[in-house]
């Protein structure tokens, strides 16, 4: 029987485009300062390499009983290993990962879908959120064996305009050939109702009827300043860990400064740089767009 019996575990969701991968990297380099406090953070990476079953079921929700067990073990085995030598002081798990609730390519890029496993092969980004959500809690209650855990869900949500532009960017950015290349009719032809903030929370309202769930949507414009990116680290923590509020952030906000994590990832580029992309992108493989990319974000950088 595992040691490892979290009481809560805090979802982050994302959204796309509002600063997930900064607050990322801040909570991975400082993992082991965070252990020291009881709360284990797991990320995307450690998801997607890590957890293979259970990113491959967040993704297709295959019914399939007997590999349900392998699926559990999996995740238990990487959260023991993550907890390091006493998993008996977690007291919460912290994932976050932006694709929980769907990922821009799967929800926007028009093409046609076959029929899928699991009937999810609409377009419209976050269209699945509750059943991609229910799966990652079913998974990890599997896991853990119990339902007796405290879930907080949270997102960031952004001005509309702000945000269907930098998913339409960041389309662009990793290689996709888009139908709509011009941002406005992206906007008209792309799906982003259930990308609603109101529709979103009634969505997943329902989650609640068999758990104890703690819905926590909050601004991006509202939590963060360009002039200083530790600050919205800092409303981030206050706002999933109020009882730790003052201990987490003295340990990240020092942390992220000494290790000079405060500069931006995965920034926006330029009208340059998005028009270069697009003339470019049939001339490059998949592998060859990885490099091509970073060219981009060096040198056609957007400033505020």
């Amino acid at each position: 029987m595992s040691e490892l019996k979290p009481k809560k575990i805090i979802v982050h969701c994302g959204l796309h485009k509002t600063g997930s991968t900064y607050l990322q990297r801040n909570l991975s380099s400082n993992h082991d300062a965070l252990l020291n406090q009881g709360i284990l953070y797991l990320g995307p990476t450690t998801i997607k390499k890590q957890c293979r079953e259970l990113w491959r079921y967040l993704q297709w929700g295959k019914k399939q009983p007997k590999k349900a067990q392998k699926l559990y073990d999996e995740i238990l085995h990487t959260l023991t290993q993550q907890a390091g030598e006493a998993p008996k002081r977690i007291h919460t798990i912290l994932i976050s990962f932006e694709a929980i609730f769907g990922t821009l390519r799967a929800g926007l890029i028009k093409k046609k879908r076959g029929k899928t496993q699991n009937n999810e092969n609409k377009l419209g980004l976050y269209r699945y959120s509750k059943r991609r959500l229910k799966r990652m809690m079913q998974a990890l209650e599997g896991s853990l064996s119990t339902k007796d855990i405290d879930w907080v869900v949270c997102y960031a949500t952004r001005q509309r305009e702000h945000f269907v532009r930098s998913c339409h960017i960041q389309l662009i950015k990793e290689g996709h050939i888009l139908a709509d290349s011009n941002p406005e009719d992206f906007a008209s032809n792309s799906n982003f109702s259930h990308a609603d903030p109101q529709k979103l929370v009634d969505t997943l309202n329902p989650l609640k009827k068999n758990r104890r769930v703690i819905i926590k949507p909050f601004s991006y414009e509202h939590n963060s300043d360009p002039s200083d990116l530790s600050i919205y680290l800092k409303n981030f923590i206050n706002l999933i860990l109020p009882e730790q509020e003052k201990k987490i952030q003295s340990i990240l906000i020092d942390q992220s400064k000494s290790k000079q994590l405060t500069t931006a990832v995965n920034p926006g580029i330029n009208e340059r740089g998005l028009e270069i992309a697009k003339k470019a992108r049939p001339i490059f493989t998949k592998s060859e767009w990885k490099t091509f990319r970073k060219f981009l974000e060096k040198n056609f950088v957007k400033t505020n």
